[in-house]
């Protein structure tokens, strides 16, 4: 990509890391909720050391890209983490310490967190930990070996020993409670300050707290390896002892610099503390029970539009579809379609794919309990789903156990379309149903993320469903598709295709217009095809929630093309498209971004919406998200991103606020209709008698 058409993709990373830390800077939210966007902040710089700058450090150091790229990238992180530390420790914990959630540091403990310190160490500690001293037979590099909290301690002989603090033991540790607040102490800080006694007979000259992170972006020689579960546990393996690409440390400066040159990395690498390591631990606290009033009421999902619950399943799908709007839209209707196939004797078979699921996922205990019943389940497990490998080997295994058909994945590619089908035996036939989603079957995090999802029984969606079925469990080549689209054969073409037919229409003096919703906006083939298509004469409104290498808004190039970005509640990761079709609307929704690994390396799937009224409200949602004044954010044509604000008299809009509400309206208009309903009927029913 070159400098001047495109923003670089870690740079663009780094902007979005910036903004949903931003929102926990906002004075005007509850204090929990600033808390929790800072631990989400940092949750994301785990992973973006572990994968993204690992491989820029093996880049820069191949000679692939130039240093710079490197010095640019951590000096934007280093601005991020040391805003984020300041509000850390000046207001976010000192304000909720006022309201009744306090975190003592060790200088100010009293009689009660000395206490509790004492009593903590000698039965928790002191028998769990086992201090290790750092010689010349023995490097921190061979200690070290994952990305958790250690104590460092240098001894009076200037030994230099280190600790880990257990990850078994409670981290938050109560020294004070009467219901309406909490005085705590953390077991890092305990192991800090008692650590003393680990080591009879020394003294403590100096100690830190730290944390390494090492690379974690290796994958399976996947020409080589013939047994891919045990190469991927190989991976995990690896993992533990890959080189370092970031310390954190807390305390003793000069100490953690002395650990900082034991691992080999450049002071550039190297992030000192304030606050406590490790934020992410602190969802822990984003919601401890009793503290309601200092955290935003979250929205309940509501029943389905489309379906009733007293309604039966197959029928209704086919008399109509069904769309999903999560977490708006309860989770239920997709969790009922595979527990009610589990179970029925009319089913002859389930199929579908797993990406990441939930730690208890009912849907795949539903899955084990139709394959012990003889139901013939299929499902693909992808085990290179990253940082949920061990878990997806895990679920593989009971679910071949139970009997059902896995499928580890394909070589090369990753798995990552949503797709699942019930075959039935009924009265009439045989019948198939699809759901196809824009996010992962995870019943916990559909409370969590936007995504839709439609189901169906439509031929043209479950017959071309059967073929990608059949493909990806069979190694089968390129199924022939007419209605869906997937990659890496047709989703890139196709998406060209599209945008292509409204450039020409744009050229031909007609309106023209897109709107695309999606996570990350980095492929250049699509990009250039966007820029084209804006100096037509298209208007192009892009919702994306991180990553975009697409400059908006410059002359000559991209000047009818907006670019949003809305950080809320919810993590938005609904992948949705609208084309204008000179009035006749194509809406589609998919599981893939517009990312080059999506449309090239991943099995994807792209499908449109039929029916009038769905398009309509997906339409509609997307317009929304462009009205924005309150959580939205604007991306300007030198890669700044600006917070949209009301301007003149314009009144605040909130688009996840709106569709709680419109939502929640809809189905609370059903419920009243519902009654009135049982109403008529039970008087008429009185009349008869």
């Amino acid at each position: 990509m070159t400098e001047d058409r495109y923003i670089r993709r870690e740079i663009s990373w780094n902007a979005f890391n910036r903004r949903v830390m931003s929102e926990g800077c906002r004075e005007d939210m509850p204090l929990l909720d600033r808390l929790k966007f800072m631990a989400i902040t940092s949750s994301n710089y785990d992973e973006f050391f572990m994968v993204r700058v690992a491989r820029l450090m093996r880049d820069t150091a191949g000679g692939i890209v130039p240093e710079s790229d490197l010095d640019d990238l951590l000096r934007e992180i280093r601005e991020v983490v040391e805003v984020q530390d300041s509000e850390m420790t000046e207001a976010i914990l000192p304000q909720l310490a006022e309201e009744g959630i306090a975190i003592t540091p060790p200088a100010e403990w009293g009689v009660d967190e000395n206490l509790k310190a004492d009593a903590v160490f000698e039965h928790e500690l002191f028998p769990a930990c086992t201090p290790v001293a750092i010689t010349g037979d023995r490097t921190l590099n061979d200690t070290v070996t994952q990305i958790r909290i250690f104590a460092a301690f240098l001894l009076d002989d200037d030994q230099l020993a280190v600790v880990r603090v257990p990850q078994n033991i409670r981290r938050f540790r109560s020294c004070r409670s009467d219901g309406r607040s909490r005085q705590m102490v953390l077991l890092e800080d305990i192991l800090l300050t008692r650590g003393d006694r680990l080591f009879p007979g020394k003294r403590v000259n100096s100690s830190c707290l730290f944390r390494i992170t090492r690379d974690a972006d290796m994958t399976v020689d996947e020409e080589r390896d013939e047994d891919f579960v045990a190469a991927m546990e190989e991976v995990l393996e690896s993992r533990k002892d890959s080189f370092a690409v970031r310390l954190e440390s807390r305390g003793d400066e000069s100490l953690a610099a002395r650990l900082r040159e034991q691992m080999n990395l450049p002071a550039a690498h190297h992030f000192l503390f304030k606050a406590p390591l490790d934020l992410a631990g602190f969802f822990d606290l984003v919601f401890l029970p009793g503290f309601d009033h200092l955290r935003a009421r979250s929205p309940q999902p509501k029943p389905a539009e489309d379906l009733a619950d007293s309604e039966d399943l197959w029928e209704t799908l086919k008399d109509r579809d069904i769309l999903l709007h999560h977490p708006y839209e309860t989770y239920a209707p997709v969790i009922r379609m595979v527990e009610e196939a589990a179970e029925d004797p009319a089913t002859l078979a389930i199929k579908m794919t797993l990406y990441r699921t939930s730690g208890d996922s009912p849907i795949v205990e539903s899955l084990i309990r139709a394959a012990e019943r003889g139901v013939q389940v299929t499902v693909l497990v992808e085990l290179k789903a990253r940082f949920d490998e061990g878990a997806n080997i895990g679920w593989a295994a009971r679910l071949e156990k139970a009997g059902a058909i896995v499928v580890h994945g394909l070589a090369i590619l990753k798995v990552h379309a949503k797709a699942l089908m019930v075959v039935r035996r009924e009265d009439d036939g045989i019948h198939r149903y699809v759901h196809l989603g824009t996010g992962n079957y995870n019943d916990s995090t559909a409370k969590l993320y936007t995504d839709m999802g439609l189901m169906t029984s439509r031929e043209k969606y479950t017959r071309e469903a059967a073929l990608v079925f059949n493909a990806i469990t069979g190694y089968s080549s390129e199924p022939q598709l007419a209605t869906l689209a997937m990659a890496p054969f047709s989703l890139r073409r196709e998406t060209l295709r599209l945008i292509h037919r409204e450039e020409e229409r744009a050229r031909d003096g007609e309106e023209a217009r897109i709107i695309a919703k999606m996570n990350s906006l980095v492929d250049p083939e699509l990009i250039d095809a966007l820029y084209a298509a804006s100096s037509a004469g298209v208007t192009i409104d892009l919702n994306i929630r991180g990553v975009c290498c697409l400059k908006p808004g410059v002359k000559g190039l991209s000047e009818n093309i907006r670019v949003v970005s809305i950080i809320d509640s919810f993590l938005e990761h609904t992948r949705a498209f609208a084309y204008y079709n000179g009035g006749q609307q194509e809406v589609y929704l998919s599981s893939a971004d517009w990312m080059t690994r999506n449309l090239d390396r991943r099995v994807e799937l792209l499908f449109p919406i039929a029916a009038p009224e769905h398009k309509r409200r997906i339409v509609s949602a997307l317009e929304n998200y462009f009205r924005d004044n309150t959580q939205a954010w604007a991306l300007k044509a030198d890669g700044d991103w600006e917070r949209v604000k009301p301007s003149g008299g314009e009144k605040p809009f909130r688009a996840q606020e709106d569709f709680a509400v419109r939502i929640a309206a809809k189905a609370a208009s059903r419920e009243d209709e519902e009654k009135r309903a049982l109403k008529v009927r039970r008087k008429l029913s009185q009349q008869n008698s």
